[in-house]
């Protein structure tokens, strides 16, 4: 929809928002917020995870560990502080 380019502060209050929320529920998950928000941006995924059931086959069953390596060092790094700095 666009709209990561057209508010780029009201993308990051979002995502900090949306990091917040999932953190109540799975304390891990902040970690992957971001990396969801770009992986989202390509329709080509959202597209492939639909035609496959809503399921990510690449992931499940992945360890905290091994998913952590897909992700920049500097959002690896920032646990305990992101998504209240």
């Amino acid at each position: 929809s666009g709209v990561w380019a057209q508010s780029p502060s009201f993308a990051e209050y979002y995502i900090k928002f949306l990091g917040h929320f999932v953190s109540i529920y799975e304390r891990t998950a902040t970690l992957f917020v971001r990396e969801s928000a770009r992986w989202s941006e390509d329709p080509a995924n959202v597209e492939k995870y639909l035609a496959n059931g809503r399921r990510m086959d690449n992931v499940i069953g992945l360890s905290l560990r091994e998913a952590c390596k897909a992700l920049p060092d500097h959002e690896r790094d920032s646990v305990g502080d992101w998504p209240y700095c």
